[in-house]
């Protein structure tokens, strides 16, 4: 049963190993086609909004830590109050 099991794995591992070899091949395939000036332009507009956004006064840690109070209240209460 050990056997078995043992070459179960094996074939598994080996089937993995060959995948990961052709998975390379396509990344490698993929960045040599890629068109990097298209993607750059697809992202421009989350770049122009990332910069035009003022910049925070606090981290919202302060805030965050109200809501889990009041979460955490909440669920203090006994049923039916």
């Amino acid at each position: 049963m050990i056997d078995d099991e043992e070459k179960e794995l094996r074939v598994y591992v080996e089937r993995w190993r060959l995948a990961s070899t052709k998975f390379e091949e396509l990344r490698r395939q993929y960045l040599r086609n890629v068109n990097v000036a298209e993607h750059i332009e697809a992202m421009n507009g989350a770049f122009e909004a990332a910069l035009s956004t003022q910049k925070r006064k606090t981290s919202g840690l302060v805030e965050q830590q109200a809501i889990f109070a009041k979460l955490r209240d909440a669920r203090s209460v006994p049923p039916g109050k």
